[in-house]
């Protein structure tokens, strides 16, 4: 699965705008939105973070384990 998709997904999974998500993890909405437009990529720290934020939100394993191979 491509990051985009995995975004969406966990945007979906925990019901938020993509506004909602970038404020969550400290990132401009545009800067979010680039990665859902495949615009741009996250860089390693931001995907750490997002890793994290999904664990700590419970977000499905299949979704975590989809982003871990996005490394």
């Amino acid at each position: 699965m491509t990051l985009d998709k995995i975004l969406k997904n966990i945007r979906k999974e925990l019901n938020l705008t993509q506004e909602q998500l970038a404020r969550n993890l400290n990132v401009s909405f545009s800067t979010l939105n680039r990665w859902e437009n495949r615009h741009a990529t996250p860089s390693r720290l931001a995907r750490m973070r997002l890793l994290d934020y999904c664990v700590k939100n419970s977000v499905s394993d299949e979704i975590i384990s989809e982003l871990e191979r996005t490394k």
